[in-house]
C-alpha cells in the first residue's frame, strides 16, 4: 500500500498545533502558569508524540517495509531511513510522552518547561524530511 500523503500531512497539522501550543503556554514563566497549563503543557506532549508516532508507523509500514516493535524504535529506525541525525532527541520525546502517560507522578513539570522553551528543531526537521519523501 503507498503511503497516504492526507493522512501524513494531517499528523504534520497536529505536530504543528500541538508546537504552537506549547510555545504559548511556556511563553509565561513556570511559576505564572496555572496547574491546567501545566497540565495542558503535558497534553500537548502527548499529542505531538502520537502524531510523531504515527507518520512514523505509517512510514515504517508502507515505505520501509519494517514493524518497530515501540515508538522509539520507530523513531529511530525512520530518522536513520530519512537522514535525520538527531533521533536520540526524538527518542526522548517519546520517554517523556511515556512518563507522562503512565509515571505521570514522576513529572517534572519545571523541566519540561525549561526544555520546551529552547526549540523543537529535531521534530521540525523530521517533518521537512518526512515532507521531502512525500512530495517526491
Amino acid at each position: 500500500m503507498p503511503i497516504d500523503k492526507e493522512v501524513v500531512n494531517a499528523r504534520i497539522e497536529e505536530i504543528y498545533e500541538s508546537i504552537n501550543e506549547l510555545k504559548r503556554l511556556t511563553s509565561k514563566s513556570f511559576l505564572e502558569m496555572t496547574l491546567d497549563e501545566r497540565y495542558s503543557m503535558r497534553y500537548n506532549i502527548i499529542v505531538l508524540v502520537e502524531s510523531l508516532a504515527s507518520i512514523c508507523l505509517h512510514l515504517a509500514l508502507e515505505n520501509f517495509g519494517i514493524r518497530p516493535r515501540s515508538y522509539s524504535e520507530c523513531v529511530r529506525e525512520v530518522s536513520q531511513r530519512l537522514g535525520v541525525k538527531c533521533y536520540g532527541e526524538l527518542e526522548a520525546l517519546v520517554r517523556l510522552r511515556n512518563m507522562v502517560t503512565h509515571r505521570y507522578w514522576l513529572v517534572k513539570d519545571d523541566l519540561i518547561h525549561k526544555n520546551i522553551k529552547s526549540n523543537f528543531e529535531c521534530v521540525l526537521e523530521f517533518i521537512s524530511k518526512v515532507k521531502e519523501l512525500i512530495s517526491g
